[in-house]
């Protein structure tokens, strides 16, 4: 028995030291080896789901992880780490009771709370999520990795002064972080200040040379750059069998961008499907769980349609600018929030589905009780500082997928205006295609972005047929052609005061927006030619020819 004992212990040193140096298949062996003479030995277990939650094999890692925890009912790390596999893969309401419990047993555990914060931030509790962030860096003052998440967190939550410091903390921390570098430059990226942002996509591909996201973004600002030893060096880059696929997905998109600068859109489009491809491959998961939500689960939700009638008392007067990606929306909202009269902007919020989603994830009741609803829509509202006395409870709600709760939207803010912000379909597949949405899980294949803005069209043109006067329809071709005149018939139609600051929103510098129109709220409304996207139709025509809204 000892001398098994020996051999058992030997054995897994062995493999420890290989799983650190990287050795994992040979490591995953030993580790087996280890089991198949002593079937509940905890340390090989424990490893095994760790090497399977490193090497991305969720599932795996979930059941080596449970049978941990069933061995040792008080074990913070097993906790840890099964909740890490549940972020993983979407799971994270699991995670999230996880995390606490792996915190119960050890307040103290650093990694709980930092991954209990980016589950916060994936569930868009950013208060959340700021709270124990700041409790990992009282647990681990010098963690750069603490300090970078946390500026992200402020950033979202519209503190940049905080958001720049935490990137400078952690990059003092750490000279050559490449996410800090990374992140700081997006922040100056949408403050407006080009230079610095330039500075710092710039450090974070110094500091990590297969960082091809980082390159993407720097030559976004500097297109100068690409040039032909820039292209070689992008090849020796792709040619890494161990490149991470979001790196190859940049790499496709950097592609992309050459063949559009010689005029070769076939290659060009080739390059952005193989880089889209790539993206939803490095989360596929996590994606798939996505799609499935946003193309089958919600869609299909009869009860979002049959709300009770109920009279309702409801001051609050929100706007919502509804659409597709890529429709204009941004620049729509913030005409209408640059008028005389200051209202406060939401963005993309998504207040509504956030509430709503987590109970069809959790497969609990639609039955409202709508007044509840309506308290509780309310108080996230004003929680998020938009539902405010001084401006008459108005502000503007831009979560574009606000399309498929209208009807709760109808019973709960009579008082509510619908921007319906429309574009020609092949405009905003293509700005898709061309600007990477990044989490937006239906945004990386064709097939389901032509899904998804059918599902828009039925759903829209649905709720016109039954409430033909409760929506404005805005063409933003017809915007951008004519912006005095139709920022005129927006603004009657929120009864809202129009006067030239409408259209002076570019001049602004308190403006800050996080979607990939950062850079178009900028400068002033222009008009773009009709024929710009006229060489992708043909491309398109195969996923689009089987619905009437394509043209």
């Amino acid at each position: 028995m000892k001398k098994n004992n020996l051999q058992t212990s030997q054995t897994l040193s062995i493999a420890y030291e290989n799983h650190k140096k990287g050795n994992l298949e040979l490591a995953k062996s030993l580790y087996e080896k280890v089991l198949k003479i002593d079937s509940n030995n905890f340390e090989a277990i424990f490893l095994l789901g760790s090497l399977f939650l490193q090497t991305k094999n969720f599932q795996e890692a979930i059941h080596y992880l449970n049978k941990c925890i069933l061995i040792q009912p008080e074990h913070a790390n097993s906790y840890q780490n099964l909740g890490y596999a549940f972020v993983e893969i979407g799971e994270f309401e699991k995670a999230k009771g996880l995390f606490f419990k792996a915190i119960e047993i050890e307040p103290n555990h650093a990694d709980a709370h930092f991954n209990l914060a980016n589950t916060f931030k994936q569930m868009r509790n950013f208060k959340k999520a700021q709270e124990f962030y700041e409790k990992t860096i009282q647990i681990q003052p010098n963690n750069p990795s603490a300090h970078n998440n946390y500026g992200n967190i402020c950033k979202q939550l519209g503190e940049f002064e905080k958001a720049i410091a935490s990137y400078n903390r952690a990059i003092e921390l750490k000279s050559d972080h490449p996410r800090a570098h990374h992140n700081l430059g997006n922040t100056y990226n949408q403050l407006g200040e080009y230079s610095k942002a330039i500075t710092s996509f710039k450090r974070a591909y110094q500091h990590q040379p297969f960082n091809l996201e980082s390159l993407y973004n720097w030559s976004d600002l500097d297109n100068g750059i690409l040039d032909l030893k820039l292209k070689k060096n992008i090849n020796l880059i792709m040619k890494n069998k161990q490149l991470p696929k979001k790196y190859s997905a940049y790499g496709n998109f950097l592609f992309a961008k050459y063949e559009l600068g010689k005029h070769n859109y076939e290659e060009e489009f080739n390059y952005l499907e193989k880089g889209h491809i790539d993206y939803f491959n490095s989360k596929k998961i996590f994606f798939e769980k996505g799609v499935n939500y946003w193309l089958k689960d919600l869609p299909k939700t009869k009860e979002l349609e049959n709300i009770s009638k109920k009279e309702i008392d409801n001051d609050t007067k929100p706007i919502f600018i509804v659409g597709v990606p890529r429709c204009g929306s941004t620049v729509v909202e913030k005409v209408i929030a640059s008028g005389s009269k200051s209202i406060p902007i939401g963005e993309e919020c998504s207040v509504i589905n956030t509430f709503i989603g987590d109970k069809i994830l959790k497969k609990e009741s639609l039955n409202f009780d709508i007044i509840d609803l309506k308290n509780q829509l309310n108080n996230k509202y004003r929680e998020l500082g938009l539902l405010k006395k001084e401006s008459e409870h108005t502000f503007t709600d831009k979560t574009l997928d606000n399309f498929f709760f209208l009807d709760i939207i109808k019973e709960i803010f009579p008082k509510a205006k619908i921007i319906n912000c429309k574009r020609n379909p092949i405009s905003s597949i293509m700005s898709i295609l061309k600007n990477n949405l990044g989490d937006v899980a239906w945004a990386h294949q064709l097939e389901h972005i032509f899904l998804y803005f059918d599902i828009y069209h039925v759903k829209m043109n649905n709720f016109k047929n039954k409430y033909p006067d409760f929506i404005y329809d805005l063409i933003f071709e017809d915007f951008q052609s004519d912006p005095e005149n139709e920022s005129k018939k927006i603004m009657k139609f929120c009864n809202l005061p129009w006067d030239k600051k409408c259209l002076e929103f570019h001049k602004r510098k308190d403006l800050i927006s996080y979607t990939a129109s950062h850079s178009q709220i900028r400068k002033p409304i222009y008009k773009i030619s009709k024929d710009k996207n006229k060489p992708y139709k043909g491309m398109l025509s195969k996923h689009g020819s089987k619905y009437n809204w394509f043209n």
